[in-house]
């Protein structure tokens, strides 16, 4: 009798832990590693130059050997014992194209893919290209090119499938499925970035729409949960524009959407930003979540921000997001200290107050940030620059909250500017009938006292 207990218990404890298995992936992106920052700094804006800047870093330059070296031992310290991580691309340097060339690019590629093979020996790094990647800059032709093959090889171990040899060749696109199940879908989407000038504004280059659309067809035949992962994500920005050619934004979403109950996730760089959306599904129900990681580079396109790394808690069964742990490094107080003291800055569960990073959760959160006032909204802002070190809560009118609030659901241009222009239209609306209140009030005090 006391052995039937005994194995009850056994099977209910394991049934328990079977509903819910915590893992951790990182995620880093946009290294943009400089080799000339301490000489030639040809990635530097500003003229900035030798002594110049600083020792880990620069707000007007990329990043120096010695920033990439601490973001990785500062992920190897803080969570060594990862299920994989995700590495969106960006790796070389900002610089005109005439000063560089494959042999260089290929170098960084190279050590860059070392230091994190040396700091993760056994765990697999999914990477994917971005657009600065590719010699000449943003050039992505869909056939076989020689970064193509060269980055087999080198994340070869990492894939760890030949199947996948073929798509990786032709266009630098592959999937594979975690220790734990759960299928990541690596795609390049510098095919549809404007400045690529090797592919047509229209059709399916390297037939990575066909690629996909079958293999989130097989997934969900295959009861298995997705994934997707690139550089640039769809989508619009809070310019506003959409970094894409406008038909294939348009054609990847509604591929995202039509297989977006079996996507847990998606995970992208290129904006050097923290941010995030939520995809609705094709009967408009909020249904995948879209996250956008802050750069290492700490180089500046507006306002100043922080080099950022993120840890990300998940369901291994479900594949469900549950919370965010997002590191940064105070590029100002590094330098003045000379030594690179990575924090953590903010956990999503606790700065926003949300249970997991689902697509109801995170859509609760952006209606209490439909006020721009909201303090879900100024922390937004705060962390979407990574902690700069100053102050971006009070610059963003009704304009700019506008867009950033129609950006979180919108991916089309059209729909942005429709949800904008209602927006700032209601806000001039609601000021213009506080201002009439406040005047009727004030004659009526008037009235009253004389």
């Amino acid at each position: 009798m006391l052995g039937y207990f005994i194995t009850v218990i056994y099977l209910l404890t394991t049934v328990n832990q079977g509903l819910c298995d915590d893992g951790y992936f990182w995620h880093v992106t946009d290294f943009h590693y400089d080799p000339t920052y301490e000489t030639t700094s040809l990635s530097c804006k500003e003229s900035k130059v030798g002594d110049q800047i600083g020792t880990f870093g620069d707000m007007w330059c990329d990043s120096p050997w010695i920033l990439i070296e601490s973001c990785v031992q500062a992920m190897k310290k803080f969570k060594r014992n990862v299920d994989f991580v995700l590495w969106t691309g960006d790796t070389i340097l900002h610089a005109d194209v005439e000063k560089i060339n494959h042999t260089f690019n290929a170098v960084i590629l190279d050590n860059t893919t070392d230091v994190l093979k040396a700091a993760f020996p056994d765990i697999p790094v999914y990477a994917t290209f971005g657009n600065h990647d590719a010699y000449p800059t943003g050039q992505f032709p869909p056939n076989n090119t020689l970064l193509y093959n060269e980055s087999l090889a080198r994340w070869r171990s990492w894939i760890n499938d030949d199947t996948q040899d073929e798509d990786f060749r032709n266009g630098g696109f592959y999937t594979v499925k975690t220790s734990y199940g759960i299928r990541i879908v690596a795609l390049n989407t510098n095919f549809y970035y404007t400045p690529n000038k090797l592919v047509s504004p229209e059709g399916d280059p390297a037939g990575q729409f066909a690629w996909l659309t079958e293999t989130l067809g097989n997934a969900t035949d295959q009861n298995e949960k997705v994934i997707v992962t690139a550089h640039i994500s769809p989508g619009v920005t809070p310019k506003p524009d959409i970094p894409f050619f406008s038909d294939q934004n348009d054609k990847l979403v509604e591929i995202l959407r039509q297989f977006a109950d079996i996507i847990v996730a998606m995970h992208f760089g290129h904006e050097h930003a923290d941010a995030f959306k939520v995809l609705k599904n094709t009967a408009g129900v909020p249904t995948a979540p879209l996250f956008l990681a802050p750069s290492i580079a700490p180089l500046r396109f507006g306002p100043m921000h922080n080099p950022g790394v993120r840890l990300v808690k998940y369901d291994r069964i479900t594949g469900k997001h549950i919370d965010i742990s997002q590191y940064y490094l105070d590029l100002n107080a590094a330098n003045r200290a000379g030594v690179a003291d990575w924090k953590l800055e903010y956990t999503a569960s606790d700065a926003y107050n949300i249970q997991d990073l689902t697509a109801s959760s995170l859509t609760a959160l952006i209606d209490r940030m439909e006020d721009s006032d909201s303090t879900e909204f100024k922390t937004y802002r705060k962390f979407y620059y990574v902690s700069p070190p100053e102050n971006l809560t009070e610059d963003c009118d009704w304009k700019c909250h506008a867009v950033i609030f129609c950006g979180f659901t919108e991916f089309n241009l059209d729909d942005v500017k429709k949800c904008e222009k209602k927006m700032v239209s209601e806000a001039i609306r609601m000021t213009s009938w506080k201002y009439l209140y406040g005047f009727l009030v004030f004659v009526l005090v008037t009235y009253i006292h004389t």
